[in-house]
């Protein structure tokens, strides 16, 4: 089957390909035919400095079950799904003492095939399908990075009362925004840089006070030790200042990958004595889908909120561009086929 998908290379290329998907769908997967998939910052950092031979690229997935291979139960042609980034076992030794978060031993769609979600149609593991209803398929494509901000959350261990930061007004962050208030915070301030006009507004939007600023957050003596809690999706070299915005006995929780050194320097005398913690949040395996998609149903991550663009697998290089250049209007692009576009305006 002819189908067409992006492929990625580093620094920034990005081409659409028309490539033969084999006929036959392997032992255990499906055949997904994709409605929506969403640029992540992964996609960027790899654009950037981490893809160094040519792949297929897109892994925040929304699509229908378009056929089915062998031991497949339990699912049908015509299902709407959302795709696990990563799964876990179920059978290993950290499975069996109940800790499935460390496990990241189940089949992914990562190496499934020569497409990935910046196509029509794609091979995916059954066992990380999740079936959706309610959504739209761009909607439903933030199940991946919803997860990802859940388990940031949860990391975090927020506790009621707690005043919360939020460094990094990406999706990511935005979308903690309402888990963490949900979660019993009482305070929530979301940090951004000035040229993020759209996401400090949409983080205003869920009910964060926002500070947009340029200046090292050393430089801002009046929120030193102030936050129970801080959550970093930034670059990693924020994590000193973020430091500094601590409470005693407060914590970091912290998830992303940026191009450049993730080495860091802190003082560990002062880290020590005021009993601080650093928890890196790394949500492989993706456990919460069922948990977001409620989320997503009933508006506590309001989608169109988000989603900022739609744009064309025809126009994926654009895509890409804008999410590089246009950061003052970009909060989410979430891409999808032309056939799609044409049936499903909204987002």
């Amino acid at each position: 089957m002819l189908i067409r998908t992006a492929y990625l290379k580093s620094p920034w290329q990005c081409t659409l390909r028309t490539i033969d998907l084999p006929n036959e769908i392997p032992d255990g997967h499906v055949l997904i035919r994709v409605e929506a998939c969403g640029i992540c910052g992964t996609d960027l950092s790899n654009a950037a400095e981490g893809t160094a031979d040519w792949q297929p690229f897109g892994h925040e997935i929304a699509g229908v079950i378009h056929g089915l291979g062998s031991n497949c139960e339990g699912l049908n042609v015509g299902d709407r799904v959302v795709l696990e980034s990563a799964g876990f076992c179920g059978r290993c030794d950290l499975c069996r003492k109940g800790r499935v978060d460390l496990c990241n031993k189940a089949p992914h769609f990562w190496h499934a095939g020569p497409s990935m979600g910046f196509s029509e149609y794609m091979f995916a593991p059954a066992c990380g399908v999740v079936r959706y209803e309610g959504l739209t398929p761009e909607a439903a494509s933030l199940a991946e990075p919803a997860g990802v901000a859940l388990d940031m959350v949860k990391t975090a261990d927020i506790q009621h009362g707690d005043r919360v930061c939020v460094i990094g007004p990406g999706p990511i962050g935005l979308m903690a925004i309402p888990m963490a208030l949900r979660s019993g915070a009482v305070e929530v301030v979301c940090i951004g840089r000035t040229r993020n006009q759209a996401r400090l507004e949409a983080a205003a939007v869920l009910g964060a006070e926002v500070l947009a600023t340029d200046r090292s957050l050393i430089e801002h003596e009046e929120l030193h030790r102030q936050f129970d809690r801080v959550l970093v999706t930034a670059p990693v070299s924020i994590i000193p200042e973020a430091i500094s915005l601590l409470a005693y006995g407060g914590i970091i929780s912290y998830i992303g990958i940026g191009a450049g050194s993730g080495t860091i320097q802190f003082d560990a005398n002062d880290f020590h004595y005021r009993k601080l913690q650093l928890r890196s949040s790394f949500a492989s395996p993706a456990l919460y889908y069922p948990i977001v998609l409620n989320m997503l149903k009933n508006g506590t991550i309001p989608s169109d909120i988000i989603i900022s663009h739609r744009l064309p697998l025809n126009d994926i290089q654009e895509a890409m561009t804008l999410c590089k250049e246009d950061k003052g209007k970009i909060v989410k692009v979430v891409v999808v086929p032309e056939t799609d576009m044409k049936s499903n305006k909204g987002g």
